[in-house]
């Protein structure tokens, strides 16, 4: 064979790099506007920014938060990788949070996250342009998310979480024989709270029980609230999630135990603050599987197509050195399904 020429190899040469240089662009082209939705390692590929708004610092909702956080990172949205988290509180004023909430809606961002059924109320009222996923919420119904669970607003889900007020009752029955009345106070403002007394009204008829109620507006009240129920024939107190009380939820802390009144609530988190027990919700699970929601509107879901819905990791805390100051011993039963 002869030895071939070096300009015939040269041209050959040229005639395959011009081959592969146009499938290559053949290639290229046909990706246009199909870009993955996600980078090699399988992390979401761009920066995604997310604004958290809640009523005001508290135990449980850092443990929502913590939750959700968690249930991002579970689907590949880390914070300081790909996630910018933005986070804003009312300082415990209602009235500062539709300006919070308009403010998030001005900024641009992928979606904003309403912790509290006061965020949840104001977002559904005033953001028109972000997509919503709440958590933290006892009733999204209430607050105005939707007409039912699957029928909600097009660009609002979530998870909602409310806590087993009826057991609440039973608990104070067993742990306070021959009660007659339980004390409680609320902000009437507060969607979660009136429904929660709506349900406690009749939880406490059906027991035989009367419910004494004090409605209050601000933190300022919650005080002088709970030491007007103090001096009514009471025998327990009952405080749920509600964010004005809780935010001063000290105060009632002191007056039950002046009074030596034994309080039981729905906030897990606020036993070691002076409650006898708690039968509440595990915040952390509820956040946890709203980052999981969200994590589907961020990759582009809209929220019409999520159906909101209900997570209850039941949860019940007892406090043994308040029950000792009472004179209170818990029976086995409730010790063998207390949680830590």
């Amino acid at each position: 064979m002869k030895p071939m020429r070096l300009g015939t190899a040269a041209r050959r040469f040229g005639i395959g790099a011009v081959m592969i240089g146009s499938l290559t662009a053949l290639l290229l082209y046909s990706d246009r506007g199909h870009k993955p939705a996600r980078a090699p390692t399988g992390t979401p590929a761009k920066m995604y920014r997310i604004g958290i708004a809640y009523f005001a610092p508290e135990e449980g909702n850092d443990l929502c938060i913590q939750g959700l956080l968690a249930g991002l990172r579970s689907e590949g949205f880390v914070e300081g990788k790909n996630l910018e988290v933005l986070k804003s509180h009312a300082q415990a004023e209602i009235g500062n949070i539709p300006a919070m909430m308009q403010n998030f809606d001005s900024q641009g961002l992928d979606l904003i996250v309403p912790m509290s059924t006061p965020c949840l109320t104001a977002a559904c009222n005033v953001v028109k342009k972000t997509p919503i996923t709440f958590v933290y919420v006892y009733d999204p119904i209430a607050a105005g998310a939707g007409k039912s669970w699957t029928d909600h607003r097009p660009n609002v889900t979530g998870v909602g979480s409310f806590p087993e007020i009826g057991e609440t009752f039973d608990v104070i029955q067993e742990l306070v024989p021959g009660v007659r009345a339980v004390g409680t106070l609320y902000n009437s403002s507060e969607a979660n709270s009136r429904k929660a007394m709506s349900v406690g009204r009749e939880a406490c008829a059906r027991r035989g029980l009367k419910l004494e109620e004090i409605a209050i507006t601000s933190t300022s009240e919650v005080f002088q609230a709970a030491q007007v129920l103090a001096t009514r024939d009471i025998q327990a107190l009952w405080i749920t999630g509600d964010n004005t009380a809780l935010q001063a939820f000290s105060g009632i802390a002191k007056v039950a135990a002046d009074h030596r009144l034994p309080m039981i609530i729905n906030d897990p988190e606020f036993v070691e603050k002076g409650a006898l027990a708690a039968i509440g919700i595990g915040w952390y699970k509820s956040g946890f599987e709203a980052g999981k929601m969200a994590s589907r509107v961020l990759r582009g879901a809209s929220p019409a197509s999520i159906p909101m819905v209900n997570v209850v990791d039941k949860k019940l805390v007892l406090n043994e050195a308040v029950a000792r100051k009472l004179g209170i011993s818990f029976p086995a039963s409730l010790s063998a399904k207390a949680r830590p």
